[in-house]
């Protein structure tokens, strides 16, 4: 009996010793939290804000609906109609892909208003076209409503500058819509 008392006794002994240290570790541990304030990051969700995409059948060939857009662009002011060329850059990877073409476009003037409102909205900008085409051989271009901008990064726009943004864009279908209806071009031909 005088053993299992002891035994008892001698694990109180070592309990009532770790306790304290324990204690004193998690002190040590709320401390250095308090010292070191840990980074915060915002998460955003994406088209919670109702993002809406505009889909524009074509009626010419990827490579001519990509000059048509660009005069078109020129003419409204754009400063730097640019084309990224996902098929060429795919070859050069040895990945086919059809003619998949990403317009860059902007007009400093009314983006930078935005920017100046929030910077952060810069990530956005400048605008953007995709010029693709489909199995069946149709060209689309296909581009985003700058609408979500606002509640996305808290833009208040008292400027209007984002529905001049839209009205530039709905310009696309007069753009790559052939009024006349004739035949596409070739690629040939643009040459």
């Amino acid at each position: 009996m005088k053993k299992i008392s002891l035994i008892i006794l001698l694990m109180l002994s070592i309990a009532a010793c770790q306790n304290p240290k324990k204690e004193v570790k998690e002190q040590a541990k709320q401390e250095e939290k308090e010292i070191k304030p840990e980074a915060q990051s915002v998460e955003r969700k994406g088209d919670e804000s109702g993002t809406e995409f505009v889909l524009i059948k074509s009626d010419y060939s990827p490579k001519k609906t990509y000059f048509q857009l660009k005069s078109y662009l020129e003419e409204q002011g754009m400063y730097y109609p640019r084309l990224i060329d996902h098929q060429t850059a795919s070859k050069n990877a040895n990945v086919e892909v059809p003619e998949v073409y990403l317009v860059v476009f902007g007009n400093p003037k009314e983006s930078g208003k935005l920017i100046k409102e929030n910077p952060e909205v810069a990530l956005e900008l400048p605008q953007k076209a995709l010029i693709y085409q489909d199995e069946e051989g149709r060209t689309w271009v296909l581009y985003k409503k700058m609408d979500y901008l606002k509640d996305l990064y808290s833009i208040k726009d008292k400027e209007g500058m984002l529905q001049k943004m839209n009205q530039t864009m709905e310009g696309f279908k007069q753009a790559v819509v052939n009024p006349i209806h004739t035949t596409q071009i070739k690629d040939e031909e643009l040459e």
